[in-house]
């Protein structure tokens, strides 16, 4: 397949060679150079030649000739921003620490009980999991009581603890 000429000339394959002087992005100098090879040989030939998709290719000159050597970034990729900024991290933690809630009323705080109040404190709904993330990076840990089998005789628990 030929190349056409109205999105190839050879003032793009110069601008290309020139914005590959100033690049330290490899993906961004392999399709600089791929579009400045599509010059002198067929999409199909130089797809074949890098691996590469003929409408990948067909998409870097696009964007080349669109948006320039900007436009050859990959776009940011990642995470959703946090739903909750340390504002409101700090509040979570005076209320975790001194064990009330946002009225005052002391609360024994469980996670469910932490999204209901972050819910109407805040009018923010997150889950339970990222909630709990939220709760160790601020420093907080989870505070289990010692398991009591089922079988065992109580007072021979009891006898066992360690004296204080």
């Amino acid at each position: 397949m030929a190349r056409p000429k109205e999105l190839l000339d050879e003032g793009l394959a110069f601008q290309a060679a020139e914005e590959l002087e100033r690049l330290s992005n490899y993906k961004v100098c392999i399709r600089l150079k791929a579009i400045m090879i599509c010059m002198n040989f067929t999409i199909s030939h130089v797809s074949e030649v890098m691996e590469v998709n003929r409408s990948t290719l067909w998409n870097w000159i696009k964007r080349f000739k669109e948006g320039g050597v900007s436009a050859l970034y990959d776009k940011p990729k990642g995470h959703n921003a946090a739903k909750l900024n340390e504002e409101h991290k700090s509040k979570i933690a005076i209320w975790l620490e001194e064990r009330i809630d946002h009225k005052g009323r002391p609360v024994h705080w469980t996670l469910e009980k932490l999204l209901f109040e972050i819910e109407e404190v805040f009018g923010i709904r997150t889950s339970m999991t990222s909630l709990w993330n939220v709760i160790r990076a601020i420093g907080f840990r989870q505070k289990v009581p010692r398991p009591y089998h089922a079988k065992a005789d109580k007072n021979e628990q009891e006898r066992f603890k360690k004296n204080l």
